[in-house]
């Protein structure tokens, strides 16, 4: 379902008994949202990170093994990156 506030009211004023799920599209995007506001909040600070946006965003298996390699070194040294990429994984995994 839809993640609006609009669209979550109407369907509880139309479904009143209906169990609500939300889509893992909206959730998938949602979980990028803030991996990019993490991202973003640290790249203000270092700028070894410019440049690397997609490297965060994409899956793991997407990644050349340099890309990998990078991302895996990005992890130790930004441990509120780090955490935040585990979370978006342990998603996936679901």
């Amino acid at each position: 379902m839809e993640l609006s506030p609009a669209f979550i009211a109407g369907v509880k004023d139309t479904f009143p008994c209906a169990q609500i799920t939300f889509d893992r599209f909206h959730i998938v995007k949602l979980l990028n949202q803030a991996m990019d506001a993490v991202r973003k909040a640290e790249r203000k600070e270092h700028d070894t990170l410019k440049g690397h946006q997609y490297t965060f965003l994409k899956n793991l298996q997407s990644l050349s093994e340099t890309q990998q390699q990078q991302l895996t070194s990005m992890l130790r040294l930004y441990p509120d990156l780090g955490e935040a990429y585990r979370l978006k994984i342990l998603f996936n995994d679901l």
